[in-house]
Formats: structure tokens, sequence, C-alpha cells
């Protein structure tokens, strides 16, 4: 972790270094690996200005404060700082929890297949074998067997609907295309 010190019209007391470096080292912790920081701090008539641009990772943040005593207006955007950190991990936790249940497979005890069905999947799997842009059955076929799928999604370009190339129980590509 770099950490950049400036004053204009003050001086940083050595123990009001060792207070911030402190704190920073705390909150790296909750933030992730903080790159670079720097405080700059402006001496005012009626007190002091503190401004601290942190750099991690994933984000980068800006503060700034006042207050009467250095100390404090340090301690403030400090504060300030650890609560958006925390925010933000928060945020990472929420997206990394969305990305799971998007791309996870349902478990065996919530599939529910029905009476006629015996031979419904033990699981489903999310796949994102497509092709966005109007391919030829013998072109879709041929992605088909690179995949190693068992389906593959393609706009017909002959008809120009959507269909589904697939691998029935005999092992034989067959094919289920929607009228638009």
């Amino acid at each position: 972790m770099s950490i950049t010190f400036t004053a204009k019209s003050t001086k940083i007391p050595g123990p009001v270094k060792a207070y911030v470096e402190k704190s920073l080292a705390r909150i790296e912790r909750i933030s992730g690996d903080i790159m670079e920081a720097d405080i700059i701090v402006h001496g005012e008539k009626l007190g002091y200005r503190a401004e601290l641009s942190v750099k991690t990772r994933n984000f980068s943040y800006h503060i700034d404060g006042q207050d009467p005593i250095l100390k404090q207006a340090l301690r403030n955007i400090i504060n300030t700082f650890k609560a958006q950190a925390k925010k933000n991990k928060e945020k990472i936790k929420e997206e990394k929890k969305r990305a799971k249940r998007a791309d996870s497979i349902i478990s065996p005890g919530n599939t529910s297949p029905g009476p006629e069905t015996d031979s419904f999947p033990e699981a489903i799997t999310v796949s994102r074998n497509f092709s966005p842009k109007p391919l030829s059955l013998e072109e879709a076929a041929f992605f088909l067997r690179e995949s190693n799928d068992n389906a593959y999604l393609f706009i017909n370009a002959d008809t120009n609907n959507v269909a589904v190339l697939y691998r029935n129980r005999e092992n034989k590509l067959s094919i289920i295309e929607a009228n638009q």
C-alpha cells in the first residue's frame, strides 16, 4: 500500500500520520488491497479541510471533509471511507450470490416430474450454446457436433424462425422450429 501525504498551509504531525496509516490498514481488510492512497490536508482560517483518494483493485474513492480539529477532519473522512467500503463489499457479495443463483443447477429434490414422464432429468443446467446470427441447418449441425452438447439454439436461415437442433433418444439429430 502506497500512502502519500500532502499538506498545504499546515503540517501533519507524525502521530496523526501513524493514525491514518493504521486506520487504512484496518479498512484494507474490508475494501481489499489498497493500491494507493493520497491524503491532502488544507489549513484554513477556521479549521482544516481533508481529502482522501483511494484506489483499490475494484473501486476508487474520493472523500473530503472539514473540521476545526485536524485529527477529527481525518477521522471523519476515514469513517466515511470505511462505510463506503463496507457498502461496496456487500454489493459484491450480492452480485456473486445473484450470479451463483443464475448459473446454479436445480437440485434433484426441487424437480417434480409429471406422472407420465419418469425420465425427467435429475438436474437442469443453464447452457449458452446458441448462435445470434442466422445459420443453415448444416452449420447448426456442425456446431452441435463440435460442442458435444445435446442441443443447439439458432435462427434458421432458410425460414428465419428460431429453431433448436437436439439429439433425440436414438442419438440422431432432430429439430424443433418455432413458427412466427
